[in-house]
Protein backbone atom coordinates (compact mmCIF):
# COMPACT_ATOMS: atom_id res chain seq x y z
CA UNK A 1 0.00 0.00 0.00
CA UNK A 2 2.55 2.11 0.79
CA UNK A 3 4.47 1.76 -2.68
CA UNK A 4 1.24 2.57 -4.59
CA UNK A 5 0.60 5.84 -2.46
CA UNK A 6 4.37 6.66 -2.87
CA UNK A 7 4.28 5.43 -6.99
CA UNK A 8 0.64 7.65 -7.27
CA UNK A 9 2.25 10.72 -5.29
CA UNK A 10 5.28 10.51 -7.82
CA UNK A 11 2.80 10.61 -10.84
CA UNK A 12 1.28 13.40 -9.73
CA UNK A 13 4.36 15.43 -8.66
CA UNK A 14 6.05 14.73 -12.25
CA UNK A 15 2.53 15.72 -13.97
CA UNK A 16 2.80 19.47 -11.63
CA UNK A 17 6.20 19.98 -12.82
CA UNK A 18 5.60 19.09 -16.23
CA UNK A 19 2.51 21.93 -16.14
CA UNK A 20 4.17 24.70 -14.36
CA UNK A 21 3.95 27.97 -15.49
CA UNK A 22 7.25 30.22 -15.49
CA UNK A 23 7.02 33.35 -13.49
CA UNK A 24 10.54 35.48 -12.96
CA UNK A 25 8.35 38.68 -12.87
CA UNK A 26 7.76 38.17 -8.71
CA UNK A 27 11.80 38.01 -8.13
CA UNK A 28 12.76 40.85 -10.28
CA UNK A 29 13.30 44.48 -8.27
CA UNK A 30 11.71 46.25 -10.39
CA UNK A 31 14.73 48.75 -11.54
CA UNK A 32 17.66 46.10 -13.00
CA UNK A 33 17.74 45.94 -16.81
CA UNK A 34 19.67 45.13 -19.64
CA UNK A 35 19.75 47.72 -22.12
CA UNK A 36 19.29 48.85 -24.97
CA UNK A 37 16.76 46.95 -27.21
CA UNK A 38 15.66 48.35 -30.26
CA UNK A 39 16.34 50.03 -33.58
CA UNK A 40 19.09 50.26 -35.42
CA UNK A 41 21.39 47.60 -34.12
CA UNK A 42 20.67 45.42 -31.02
CA UNK A 43 17.29 44.55 -32.34
CA UNK A 44 16.57 41.09 -30.84
CA UNK A 45 16.17 39.98 -27.08
CA UNK A 46 15.03 37.21 -25.85
CA UNK A 47 14.94 34.31 -22.93
CA UNK A 48 15.56 30.59 -23.62
CA UNK A 49 13.27 27.75 -22.13
CA UNK A 50 13.14 24.52 -21.52
CA UNK A 51 9.37 22.51 -22.20
CA UNK A 52 9.09 19.39 -20.41
CA UNK A 53 7.35 16.05 -21.70
CA UNK A 54 3.70 17.08 -20.69
CA UNK A 55 3.95 20.32 -20.68
CA UNK A 56 0.57 22.20 -22.20
CA UNK A 57 0.86 23.96 -25.05
CA UNK A 58 1.94 27.86 -24.54
CA UNK A 59 -0.81 30.43 -24.41
CA UNK A 60 1.39 33.43 -23.89
CA UNK A 61 5.12 34.63 -23.00
CA UNK A 62 5.26 38.57 -21.37
CA UNK A 63 8.65 40.72 -20.60
CA UNK A 64 8.71 43.92 -18.67
CA UNK A 65 9.87 46.43 -21.24
CA UNK A 66 9.86 50.70 -20.43
CA UNK A 67 12.14 53.43 -20.74
CA UNK A 68 11.84 53.52 -24.26
CA UNK A 69 13.02 56.98 -25.58
CA UNK A 70 10.60 57.08 -28.49
CA UNK A 71 7.88 54.69 -29.90
CA UNK A 72 9.25 51.27 -30.74
CA UNK A 73 7.90 48.49 -33.19
CA UNK A 74 8.20 44.91 -32.75
CA UNK A 75 7.24 41.30 -33.30
CA UNK A 76 7.11 38.34 -31.07
CA UNK A 77 9.07 35.26 -32.19
CA UNK A 78 9.44 31.88 -31.24
CA UNK A 79 12.64 29.02 -32.42
CA UNK A 80 13.44 26.17 -31.73
CA UNK A 81 16.89 26.83 -29.84
CA UNK A 82 20.41 25.38 -30.81
CA UNK A 83 22.14 24.49 -27.10
CA UNK A 84 25.44 23.75 -28.72
CA UNK A 85 25.69 26.55 -30.95
CA UNK A 86 24.03 29.37 -28.90
CA UNK A 87 21.65 30.56 -31.47
CA UNK A 88 17.67 29.75 -33.21
CA UNK A 89 17.83 26.99 -35.34
CA UNK A 90 15.14 25.61 -38.03
CA UNK A 91 11.70 27.04 -39.02
CA UNK A 92 10.09 29.84 -37.11
CA UNK A 93 7.12 28.12 -34.96
CA UNK A 94 5.50 31.15 -34.18
CA UNK A 95 5.41 35.01 -35.42
CA UNK A 96 3.16 37.92 -33.68
CA UNK A 97 1.81 41.03 -35.52
CA UNK A 98 3.61 44.23 -34.85
CA UNK A 99 3.40 45.31 -31.53
CA UNK A 100 4.07 48.76 -30.50
CA UNK A 101 5.50 50.31 -26.93
CA UNK A 102 5.43 53.97 -26.43
CA UNK A 103 8.00 56.30 -25.21
CA UNK A 104 7.68 56.36 -21.24
CA UNK A 105 10.12 56.62 -18.41
CA UNK A 106 8.04 53.01 -16.80
CA UNK A 107 8.12 49.44 -17.65
CA UNK A 108 4.78 47.66 -18.73
CA UNK A 109 4.59 43.72 -18.99
CA UNK A 110 3.91 43.26 -22.77
CA UNK A 111 2.06 40.18 -23.81
CA UNK A 112 2.83 38.20 -26.71
CA UNK A 113 -0.54 36.17 -26.77
CA UNK A 114 0.57 32.74 -28.87
CA UNK A 115 -2.81 30.64 -29.44
CA UNK A 116 -2.10 27.51 -27.55
CA UNK A 117 0.93 27.17 -29.76
CA UNK A 118 1.95 23.45 -29.42
CA UNK A 119 5.51 22.54 -28.29
CA UNK A 120 7.34 19.78 -28.25
CA UNK A 121 9.67 18.95 -25.86
CA UNK A 122 12.83 20.70 -25.89
CA UNK A 123 14.76 24.09 -25.80
CA UNK A 124 12.93 26.94 -27.53
CA UNK A 125 13.94 30.24 -27.89
CA UNK A 126 11.04 33.22 -26.98
CA UNK A 127 12.16 36.47 -27.99
CA UNK A 128 11.16 39.84 -29.80
CA UNK A 129 13.01 42.12 -32.19
CA UNK A 130 12.75 45.14 -34.47
CA UNK A 131 14.25 43.54 -37.16
CA UNK A 132 11.35 43.68 -39.32
CA UNK A 133 9.91 46.71 -38.58
CA UNK A 134 12.76 48.77 -37.90
CA UNK A 135 12.32 53.14 -38.07
CA UNK A 136 14.05 55.91 -36.37
CA UNK A 137 16.34 55.71 -34.05
CA UNK A 138 14.96 53.76 -30.21
CA UNK A 139 16.13 51.94 -27.16
CA UNK A 140 14.88 50.52 -24.44
CA UNK A 141 15.31 48.85 -21.32
CA UNK A 142 14.29 45.31 -20.44
CA UNK A 143 13.67 44.16 -16.74
CA UNK A 144 16.31 41.48 -15.48
CA UNK A 145 16.72 39.44 -12.85
CA UNK A 146 20.75 39.66 -11.65
CA UNK A 147 20.77 36.42 -9.99
CA UNK A 148 19.11 34.07 -12.71
CA UNK A 149 16.46 32.69 -11.03
CA UNK A 150 15.39 30.06 -13.78
CA UNK A 151 17.39 27.33 -14.22
CA UNK A 152 15.88 25.97 -17.91
CA UNK A 153 17.55 28.89 -19.86
CA UNK A 154 19.06 32.43 -19.87
CA UNK A 155 18.57 36.13 -21.41
CA UNK A 156 19.94 36.01 -25.04
CA UNK A 157 20.34 38.52 -27.35
CA UNK A 158 21.91 39.42 -30.62
CA UNK A 159 22.99 42.20 -32.96
CA UNK A 160 21.24 41.92 -36.01
CA UNK A 161 19.96 45.24 -37.32
CA UNK A 162 17.81 44.35 -40.32
CA UNK A 163 18.84 40.73 -40.59
CA UNK A 164 16.61 38.24 -39.92
CA UNK A 165 18.87 35.42 -41.09
CA UNK A 166 21.37 36.07 -38.21
CA UNK A 167 18.81 34.53 -35.67
CA UNK A 168 19.23 31.12 -37.29
CA UNK A 169 23.16 31.97 -39.12
CA UNK A 170 25.42 33.48 -36.12
CA UNK A 171 25.82 32.65 -32.38
CA UNK A 172 23.71 35.03 -29.87
CA UNK A 173 25.57 36.84 -26.80
CA UNK A 174 24.62 35.82 -23.17
CA UNK A 175 24.19 37.26 -19.78
CA UNK A 176 24.28 35.47 -17.18
CA UNK A 177 20.87 36.78 -16.17
CA UNK A 178 16.97 35.91 -16.81
CA UNK A 179 14.56 38.45 -18.60
CA UNK A 180 11.94 39.34 -16.15
CA UNK A 181 9.31 37.25 -17.88
CA UNK A 182 6.90 34.73 -17.82
CA UNK A 183 5.60 31.93 -19.90
CA UNK A 184 2.08 30.41 -19.90
CA UNK A 185 0.75 27.17 -20.46
CA UNK A 186 -2.65 25.50 -20.77
CA UNK A 187 -3.07 23.75 -17.77
CA UNK A 188 -0.06 25.72 -16.10
CA UNK A 189 -0.83 25.85 -12.49
CA UNK A 190 2.21 26.86 -10.72
CA UNK A 191 3.13 30.38 -11.68
CA UNK A 192 6.88 30.89 -10.30
CA UNK A 193 10.08 30.26 -11.05
CA UNK A 194 10.44 28.25 -7.54
CA UNK A 195 8.70 25.28 -8.79
CA UNK A 196 10.60 22.45 -8.92
CA UNK A 197 11.25 23.61 -5.06
CA UNK A 198 8.05 23.82 -4.22
CA UNK A 199 7.76 20.45 -5.47
CA UNK A 200 10.18 19.20 -3.67
CA UNK A 201 9.02 20.28 -0.41
CA UNK A 202 5.26 19.18 -1.29
CA UNK A 203 6.17 15.74 -2.10
CA UNK A 204 9.00 15.27 1.14
CA UNK A 205 5.47 16.21 3.05
CA UNK A 206 3.19 13.79 1.86
CA UNK A 207 5.74 11.53 1.58
CA UNK A 208 6.56 11.61 5.40
CA UNK A 209 2.57 11.88 6.39
CA UNK A 210 2.35 8.51 3.80
CA UNK A 211 4.96 7.12 6.14
CA UNK A 212 4.10 8.38 9.20
CA UNK A 213 0.54 6.91 8.72
CA UNK A 214 2.10 3.24 8.08
CA UNK A 215 4.54 3.62 10.62
CA UNK A 216 1.56 4.66 12.99
CA UNK A 217 -1.15 1.78 11.49
CA UNK A 218 2.12 -0.61 12.16
CA UNK A 219 2.65 0.10 15.63
CA UNK A 220 -1.35 -0.14 16.47
CA UNK A 221 -0.69 -3.63 14.81
CA UNK A 222 2.10 -4.82 16.88
CA UNK A 223 0.01 -3.51 19.91
CA UNK A 224 -2.83 -5.60 19.06
CA UNK A 225 -0.72 -8.46 18.84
Amino acid sequence: MVLRSVALLLTVAASLAAQANINAVPVWDGSNNISSFGVPDTATYGQTITIATGTGALLNYAFEIGHCNATVTFRGEIFAWDLTNQRATGASLFESPAKTVTASGTYQLVVIDTSSLALAPGNYVLFVSTSKDQAGSVGCQFGSVVNATYPGGQFVYINNGTTVASWTGLQWSTITQDLAFQANFVGGNLPTTAAPSTLVLTFTALLAAILWGYSKSRSRAAVSI
